[in-house]
C-alpha cells in the first residue's frame, strides 16, 4: 500500500457522501454502500461504474478483507482537494486504521473508469498507442467498449493490474477504497 501520512498507524480521509449517508451513519453507526446506491447515483453510465469496480472489487478484498455486510468501495481522498462537494452532499473528514484503507494513485482509478489502457511507463503508453493507431481507433475506451476488438480489451483490463503496483506512478494524488465507514472514525463533518 501507498505511504501517507500516519498517526499511531492511523490516516486522516476525506469523503463526501450523502445527506442519506450521514443519517445512516447517525442512525446505525455504521454505513456500507451498495450496488443499486451505484446504479441510481450514476443512471445512464451505471454500467461503467460498475465494470470498473466489478473489476476492482476482488481485487481489493485480496488486499483489504471486506467486512461483514460490505459489497462496493466507498471512494475518499488523501487531500480535501480532490473532494467534489455537490448539493445536499456533506464532506466526512475520518480517521481510519491505516490497514483498512486501499491506498492508490488516483489518476490510475481514473483510466480505469475511462476503461483505459495503464501504461507501465511513457515508451509503454506511446507503444500502446500505436497499437490503437494500427486498428484506427482515436478513443481509447472504444477497443474497450465496442466487441470489434476482444485482444485490445483483454490488453487494457490486464494493464489495470498496475494500480495496485506502487513502481508504476501516474500521479501524486492519491486515492482510498474503504469497505465501510463508522461513526466514530469522524472527526468532522463540513456541510
Amino acid at each position: 500500500m501507498l505511504k501517507t501520512s500516519c498517526d499511531n498507524g492511523k490516516i486522516i480521509l476525506w469523503t463526501s457522501q450523502s445527506k442519506i449517508v450521514w443519517d445512516i451513519l447517525n442512525e446505525k453507526g455504521i454505513y456500507h454502500a451498495r450496488k443499486e446506491f451505484v446504479a441510481k447515483k450514476y443512471g445512464e453510465v451505471a454500467n461503467i461504474f460498475l465494470e470498473a469496480y466489478t473489476w476492482f472489487i476482488p481485487r481489493a478484498e485480496q488486499l483489504v478483507p471486506k467486512p461483514q455486510g460490505a459489497e462496493f468501495p466507498i471512494w475518499a481522498f488523501t487531500d480535501p482537494k480532490f473532494i467534489g462537494h455537490q448539493s445536499g452532499c456533506v464532506i466526512l473528514e475520518i480517521k481510519v486504521d491505516a490497514e483498512q484503507a486501499l491506498l492508490f494513485d488516483q489518476m490510475k482509478w481514473n483510466r480505469i473508469l475511462n476503461l483505459s489502457y495503464i501504461p507501465k511507463d511513457e515508451n509503454d503508453a506511446q507503444k500502446f498507442a500505436a497499437l490503437l493507431g494500427q486498428y484506427g481507433i482515436h478513443n481509447e475506451a472504444d477497443a474497450y467498449m465496442k466487441n470489434y476488438y476482444p485482444h485490445l480489451k483483454t490488453i487494457i483490463k490486464k494493464s489495470w493490474d498496475r494500480l495496485f503496483d506502487q513502481n508504476i506512478i501516474v500521479s501524486e494524488s492519491h486515492q482510498a477504497a474503504l469497505w465501510e465507514i463508522r461513526r466514530d472514525w469522524i472527526k468532522n463533518i463540513y456541510y
